[in-house]
């Protein structure tokens, strides 16, 4: 029998039912209908040449799928620490850290406010809150939730602020499919189906274990195996690491010649329909490789037609295979010891 099919094991370390969250993305997702046209209605469009996303963590993923889906409109660039960036009067800086209290995400707020009047803070509340005037934009959205675990809040309220700034066309139609794709993929990915049924159980069977390496075919999915990895790190307490196709063709594939780790780690390849022809046949002979070594790998494709789709229904397939291997590893999901005692002494 799967240890995955035991109820009471799952409910033993999911603690603070982060099984829910996760499951519960869509509902998440349609925040992105919420009404917030009010805090913009007044505000002047100016022609925008950059756009600056500060964050760290779980906050700051939605800064890095906005560049990888929405970069070839406007150069956006993320700042995850504490360096200072060029900033002029046309520069938008979109401030994103869900408890309001991110330290690394207030020292570049107070710096940057001085410095350019076009400043929106996506946040729950915190000292954010208080922080940012009422000449800027502060968008409040839902507390109570570990910041991996917002996505749905954070993302999408972001992209209605880019929207609504007149920087990228309205996503409404695409995020009505893909909330719809989402909701007919969670009960057969949830907690009371079946392995045997059940994707991302067998999934996180699979990599039980071993050291996950997550690699994606493409740009867009770059943020994607990027999340995989923190996913797996933050919930199931496991290393795991991330590149990309085709550079790591020109690097980390010779990591491959070596013998001595065989069975201690398991790549993970994400793909799309829409992959490059030139990208898919080196990802093609990559597997040839692991094939011939007889490395076992694991391979999941998106499963839309926008790019949006992709990035989200694999999004959801990877937190959840991150929560059931939390369960194989006797660990609670929500439980962050080690993030929570190095904030707790630098507070």
């Amino acid at each position: 029998m799967s240890l995955l099919n035991d109820i009471d094991l799952i409910k033993k370390y999911d603690k603070f039912d982060m099984h829910h969250l996760i499951i519960h993305l869509p509902e998440q997702i349609l925040s992105y209908f919420d009404d917030i046209n009010d805090d913009f209605k007044n505000t002047p469009l100016p022609h925008f040449n950059q756009i600056l996303i500060f964050g760290m963590g779980g906050s700051a993923i939605s800064g890095d799928i906005a560049e990888a889906l929405l970069g070839s409109q406007i150069p956006i660039k993320i700042v995850k620490d504490y360096r200072n960036s060029f900033i002029c009067e046309n520069t938008l800086c979109i401030f994103i850290s869900y408890s309001g209290n991110t330290k690394e995400t207030i020292d570049n707020l107070l710096n940057v406010i001085t410095k350019t009047k076009h400043i929106v803070a996506i946040t729950s509340g915190g000292k954010i809150k208080d922080i940012v005037s009422p000449e800027h934009h502060l968008l409040i959205i839902p507390s109570g939730l570990p910041a991996r675990a917002a996505i749905g809040y954070l993302f999408f309220t972001l992209l209605k602020v880019l929207e609504l700034y007149k920087i990228v066309p309205c996503h409404k139609e695409q995020i009505e499919v893909l909330i719809g794709n989402l909701m007919q993929k969670a009960a057969p990915l949830c907690f009371k189906t079946d392995t045997i049924k059940n994707l991302a159980k067998s999934s996180a069977e699979s990599i039980y274990l071993k050291i996950p390496i997550i690699y994606a075919s493409n740009h867009i999915l770059s943020p994607v195996a990027y999340r995989w990895k923190c996913q797996i790190n933050e919930n199931a307490k496991l290393p795991a690491f991330n590149h990309n196709f085709p550079e790591m063709c020109h690097n980390e594939i010779e990591a491959y010649v070596s013998e001595l780790f065989d069975g201690n780690f398991i790549p993970i390849i994400l793909k799309s329909f829409s992959d490059d022809k030139k990208c898919s046949e080196k990802i093609k002979l990559f597997q040839s490789i692991l094939d011939k070594r007889n490395i076992e790998y694991l391979e999941f494709y998106a499963d839309g037609n926008t790019d949006l789709i992709n990035i989200f229904t694999l999004i959801y397939l990877g937190d959840i295979i991150s929560f059931y291997l939390a369960i194989l590893n006797n660990v609670d999901p929500t439980e962050i010891k080690y993030i929570n005692y190095i904030k707790n002494k630098l507070s």
